[in-house]
């Protein structure tokens, strides 16, 4: 995309031919048009030129589009000397056919230098949060008609023990303004500082998982008709679709766990003839793109969504979600609820498996209400009772089989009798008699015993 491209005025657009910027980098695509709209916003990149270009090329436009210009408009923390200068050269570049003022308030200036810049009350102010703070404490100084602030290089800020000397500058800032933080990382100290400066603010370039810690999940609506399924074993493909067949023909999102769950669900659907698409983390961009326009512009029903966040899908005019598999995060929940329409005939339905169920009881927990336990489908019943039926009658013929077979013998006899012992290992047994035997009266009398 080109400058030429954008509404900007023929001072700004000469000021870009002046400092070779022809075409807008892929970060100045994605932040530009938000940052002219006067949306604040947290945005990652970077340091360099692209980076720079985001928040000057706005602040000049905004400063160019005034018929009067009061006092300092636009103020720019940065927190090296270094930095501070080259934003400089670059407002006085871009600025040159417009006349924009800039006056740099730096580590390397003196007091008095610093002093007079501020006197002069240019429109754009460049300084290092140090000497910056410390010369408005000196002078006392107020910002009454600041409406462009940006906060650049906040983990850097932060790093240098910083923070404190902004936030000092910002109780100085008593206007509305438009505020824009750049950050190459993102912190817990950077999300708090941003959740209590920014004003609505929007993100820009961060991941899913560093967009789910910025945005706050959204508070889930009474309205919002919230109920689950339990499914009987080896039945929620059954039960989905004996749900969908009952419901009414709006658009529908599904989520599930991975992409092997959309792909096998997309190919149930085509088959019963629903109209469907998918989303998943392996999609390239273009792809995503087209399957998300499908569903948007209504040519699909069904938007089936695979191990991706509900953040990262900018709807919020579905009838129904379903869980198909139940989100482990209660944030996620609420982040999936905030697709649907603010309409009572609205809806989100999860199928909880058996597996899934100490997962419902723990969102029920944390999200303060219980959702309604649904009736299962007619035709999950009807099956039900016909799996019952099949496992009776399997049940029946196994102990069918059992009584016919015929009963073993008890060859056991004569159980009452004392086992009779052999006496081939005594003298004169079966082997033959001797003479010791006929004399020996103990033997006889054993052998009669036995006998």
């Amino acid at each position: 995309m080109k400058f030429e491209e954008m509404s900007l005025s023929p001072n700004i657009l000469s000021g870009l031919r002046d400092v070779n910027y022809t075409e807008l980098t892929e970060l100045q695509e994605q932040a530009l048009p938000a940052i002219l709209e006067g949306q604040d916003a947290i945005i990652k990149a970077s340091p360099g030129k692209s980076k720079n270009g985001c928040f000057t090329i706005p602040a000049l436009a905004k400063i160019d589009a005034k018929e009067n210009v009061e006092g300092i408009t636009t103020l720019i923390l940065t927190p090296n000397s270094a930095e501070a200068q080259q934003i400089e050269d670059l407002v006085r570049g871009l600025g040159y056919h417009a006349q924009i003022e800039c006056a740099c308030i730096d580590l390397d200036s003196s007091k008095e230098e610093q002093r007079e810049a501020l006197a002069a009350e240019p429109q754009v102010v460049v300084g290092n949060p140090g000497p910056l703070a410390d010369t408005l404490q000196e002078l006392r100084y107020i910002f009454r008609h600041v409406d462009y602030l940006v906060i650049d290089d906040l983990s850097k800020i932060i790093s240098l023990n910083l923070l404190q000397k902004v936030q000092d500058i910002l109780k100085r800032v008593l206007s509305d303004h438009q505020t824009l933080i750049f950050t190459d990382e993102l912190t817990d100290e950077i999300q708090e500082f941003a959740e209590d400066t920014l004003n609505e603010g929007i993100d820009i370039g961060f991941n899913d998982k560093e967009k789910m810690l910025l945005n706050k999940p959204p508070e889930v609506t009474q309205n919002l008709s919230h109920g689950y399924i339990y499914v009987p074993n080896r039945m929620k493909i059954t039960t989905l679709m004996a749900h969908i067949e009952n419901s009414p023909k709006d658009q529908c999102i599904i989520f599930t766990a991975s992409k092997r769950g959309t792909d096998r669900l997309y190919k149930i659907l085509r088959k019963r003839n629903y109209k469907a698409t998918s989303l998943h983390s392996k999609l390239s961009d273009e792809k995503r793109s087209q399957r998300f326009a499908n569903f948007t512009n209504g040519d699909v029903q069904f938007l089936l969504v695979g191990d991706l966040s509900a953040t990262t899908l900018n709807i919020t005019d579905v009838k129904k979600v379903i869980n198909y598999d139940v989100p482990k995060d209660a944030d996620e929940y609420r982040y999936r609820t905030n697709l649907i329409s603010d309409d009572k005939s609205s809806s989100i339905v999860s199928l909880v498996s058996k597996q899934d169920r100490s997962d419902i009881n723990e969102l029920e927990k944390k999200l303060g209400h219980s959702p309604k336990e649904l009736d299962l489908p007619e035709k999950v019943k009807q099956k039900l009772k016909e799996r019952k039926k099949q496992k009776s009658a399997q049940k029946k013929k196994q102990n069918g089989k059992k009584k016919s077979r015929p009963k073993k013998k008890n060859k056991k006899s004569n159980e009452m009798e004392l086992p009779r012992p052999s006496y081939d290992k005594l003298s004169g047994g079966k082997a033959g008699k001797n003479k010791k035997d006929e004399k020996s009266g103990v033997i006889n009398m054993l052998k009669n015993l036995f006998s």
